[in-house]
């Protein structure tokens, strides 16, 4: 049992570490073994050199792996870094309810809780209490993370929250309700969504987000104008 605690700490630490906090500068770009001919190669560069995410000690990237909830909001936070200054100690101007499974020594607990006050409506995180920091975080979940940014980074720019359209709305084979709304508009705005691996008409909002698309769908919505 201690062997097998041993490698989940070591596994924390990894994954911790290719989502640590970066510093607001910019970093050299990598060019990773493993992403030389995937379709978000220039965007996951570009991601490296805005320090929204690192590879891992191995040198690669690992851009079909999934993407947490809790790797997620890292990521965007530092994204949001990038563009302004963000200070993670600073206080909640409204009260928010901390999450019951987002613990105050979790690696990240000071981005989910900047995110929680920052970007979603008050009382996000009352009716269960909980964020799902470990739980894959779905395609459809990740665009409307990246939405809410793109909202607020506006916002702080020009005091308007309307994303303007760049490009043609796509109309997804598989999506429905709220999802066809939110991915027409997204898709509208520098194609945030976009079909799955860039191929045919399927946005696959259930699937897991994969660390090449993350990276993309942020850097395409900080770099929309």
């Amino acid at each position: 049992m201690k062997f097998l605690s041993t490698i989940k700490l070591v596994t924390i630490a990894t994954t911790a570490l290719a989502f640590s906090v970066l510093p607001n500068f910019a970093q050299s770009p990598e060019t990773f073994p493993d992403i030389r001919n995937n379709v978000y190669k220039a965007e996951i560069e570009e991601a490296v050199k805005l320090g929204i995410v690192k590879g891992f000690p191995d040198g690669k990237y690992r851009p079909r792996d999934s993407v947490s909830r809790e790797q997620a909001a890292v990521m965007i936070v530092q994204a949001i870094n990038s563009e302004m200054e963000v200070n993670l100690d600073e206080k909640p101007r409204r009260s928010v309810r901390p999450f019951l499974d987002v613990p105050s020594d979790r690696w990240s607990v000071k981005q989910i809780t900047w995110l929680q006050w920052n970007l979603f409506p008050a009382g996000t995180g009352q009716l269960t209490g909980t964020f799902r920091p470990e739980d894959p975080i779905t395609r459809i979940e990740l665009v409307d993370f990246i939405r809410r940014t793109a909202e607020a980074l506006k916002s702080r720019a020009t005091g308007d929250v309307e994303l303007v359209e760049t490009e043609e709305p796509l109309v997804f084979s598989d999506v429905s309700g709220y999802d066809k709304v939110l991915t027409m508009q997204m898709s509208a705005y520098c194609r945030v969504a976009s079909p799955l691996n860039e191929r045919g008409k399927r946005f696959a909002p259930d699937r897991a987000a994969s660390r090449d698309y993350t990276a993309a769908a942020i850097v395409r919505a900080l770099k929309c104008e």
